[in-house]
């Protein structure tokens, strides 16, 4: 059985080293990178807690490429089909399927299968499908029924008919036998068989697995047959791991701080200057939370609402176990005046020797921001395979442009498209929050970014009825998610504070509980905090004694005067 294919070297991976290396790497990922509060929510539904967690993580990782021992994925390069041919396992030409062939994506075939295996074990339909649905969602887009009955309707894409079927069958049951024995699950389907997944758990399980996928699918770190050095499979995945250099999640460290002294120490306030009373009450509501949720901060400009969601972030982290934050902004500018104020942030938090931390400046225009540009060259890598005892093995940037208690990194691997978000520390436009209320193609990946985060969201009365809309669906999955949300506004109409409340909570709008942020309306500076499935609570921290002088000058409606003016 063949699983990876390269046309211009004819070099080729064979399925049972994909499923061992996916699974390998699906364990590193659980283990040094995967944060916290993600690996917590997993293995929640599980009976045997983390370690049922990541048994079934490697496991579904293993099988997810077990489609590929189908005659309708085997027949597209002849001499690697013809391979298969010379031992029994025959099966027509790519041609000869014709254009019907494209009904058995590998994902879609590998559910179907593994969904059989299930029921052989005891489990019905309904207990499987909420593991199988990884295995056929992970290319982006889990199968609806309509694709999984038009396979199920033919089944020679799966097995070919005739003399060699029990051949196909026996050789798929044995790969499925073996990754149950060998990962450990076989002992635990009984139990497994009594759980009810979350949808957020299904869809965590599936970017898993996508992530795996995507590192155990690259030829410079995993190389394929007959490049492939003589190796152990531990050997193979050690050098791959340490050429990826994925960076381990933010782990900050939950301090009985001086609000004070936590501000004194992560941002650059004058000398004398102290911290405000909104960035004082916001610092206690956060601790004094019974557990992280939504937070809203109102308050006028220059009352340091920036500061205050930072601050409360990181408590919100330390206790929640989430492994970055990310910025939400309206725009590419405000984002640009932000991202270098992460940056000083980052550089004065506390870190273990040796820390690195991912960052990320997420949007279109990202390249012309000097100090992402700067950044991304600092940080520039190779992303291949290194031997554990060759060179290489300590990597160090080829010019450091920050010293900072952790190293900031814009990693070679965490860019594009769709893999840049799942940086530890990420400032973007608020689009790339509001994908993850959109139906599109590895839609899973997106709600893995953010998942593990705290998320703050700035300037929300910027947003439009339509924006909203989306804010609110998204809003509620990060509630599903238990994620920490800072939101901040100058001025929020007691309405729409409500509404986003409510998203958040997941209650209904006629809840009575939710009246104390309708009836909070007029108070100014006003704090909000809600957590899933509690009634919100509700502070009005003083104003500071902050002021200014504002001068008002009348101009002639003369367009020369305007620019005389404008030009001073």
């Amino acid at each position: 059985m063949w699983a990876k294919h390269d046309r211009d070297t004819e070099g080729w991976l064979p399925l049972w080293r994909h499923m061992e290396d996916s699974a390998a790497v699906a364990g590193l990922l659980w283990d040094e990178w995967l944060p916290e509060s993600l690996r917590r929510l997993i293995a929640e539904s599980l009976p045997d807690g983390e370690k049922d967690a990541r048994c079934l993580v490697v496991w579904l990782a293993a099988v997810h490429d077990i489609g590929k021992a189908t005659p309708a994925f085997a027949c597209q390069v002849d001499q690697l089909a013809d391979r298969m041919r010379a031992v029994g396992l025959e099966m027509r030409t790519a041609r000869g399927f014709g254009p019907e062939r494209r009904m058995a994506p590998h994902g879609l075939a590998g559910q179907l299968l593994l969904e059989e295996w299930l029921e052989g074990q005891g489990w019905t339909g309904r207990q499987s499908g909420q593991y199988t649905v990884v295995v056929g969602g992970h290319h982006g887009v889990p199968p609806d029924h309509g694709q999984i009955k038009g396979l199920d309707d033919r089944p020679h894409f799966l097995w070919t008919p005739g003399p060699s079927r029990p051949l196909w069958r026996r050789v798929q049951g044995e790969l499925l036998d073996a990754c149950a024995d060998e990962y450990g699950v076989r002992g635990r389907l009984r139990e497994w068989g009594t759980v009810k997944l979350s949808q957020p758990v299904q869809v965590l399980l599936t970017a898993l697995v996508i992530v795996a996928d995507w590192i155990a699918s690259n030829p410079e770190l995993f190389p394929y047959f007959p490049q492939e050095t003589p190796r152990s499979g531990q050997e193979r995945v050690a050098a791959a791991w340490r050429g990826l250099r994925l960076l381990a999640p933010w782990r900050p460290e939950v301090r009985a701080e001086d609000v004070q002294e936590l501000f004194v120490s992560r941002f650059d306030l004058p000398p004398g200057a102290r911290a405000r009373p909104v960035q004082e009450a916001a610092v206690r509501l956060a601790q004094a939370m019974p557990e992280p949720g939504l937070m809203v901060i109102e308050a006028p400009m220059g009352e340091g609402k920036t500061e205050a969601a930072l601050a409360v972030a990181e408590i919100f982290a330390a206790r929640s176990g989430a492994g970055g934050v990310f910025f939400a902004l309206p725009t590419m500018a405000t984002g640009n005046a932000m991202f270098p104020r992460l940056l000083d942030w980052l550089e004065r938090m506390p870190a273990k020797a040796g820390a690195r931390l991912s960052v990320l400046l997420a949007h279109s225009k990202a390249a012309l921001n000097e100090e992402y540009a700067d950044l991304m060259r600092s940080s520039r890598q190779r992303i291949a395979a290194v031997d554990a005892d060759g060179p290489g093995e300590e990597w160090r940037p080829s010019h450091a442009t920050r010293s900072a208690p952790a190293e900031l990194v814009a990693h070679e691997w965490l860019r594009g498209r769709k893999k840049a978000m799942l940086s530890s520390f990420v400032v973007g436009t608020v689009d790339q929050l509001l994908f993850a209320g959109l139906k599109s193609r590895h839609l899973a990946l997106r709600h893995l970014a953010v998942a593990g985060k705290v998320i703050v969201i700035d300037e929300v009365h910027a947003y439009d009825t339509y924006m909203s809309a989306y804010l609110d669906r998204v809003l509620s999955w990060l509630g599903a998610y238990g994620v920490p949300v800072v939101v901040l506004s100058a001025t929020l109409p007691a309405a729409r504070r409500r509404q986003l409340a409510e998203a958040y909570a997941g209650i209904a709008t006629d809840t009575a509980d939710f009246e104390v942020v309708s009836q909070a309306d007029g108070a100014y500076p006003l704090l909000t905090a809600v957590r899933p499935g509690h009634a919100p609570v509700v502070e009005r921290p003083e104003a500071s004694a902050r002021g200014g002088e504002v001068h008002l000058e009348r101009l002639d409606d003369d367009l020369n005067v305007l620019a005389e003016r404008l030009g001073h």
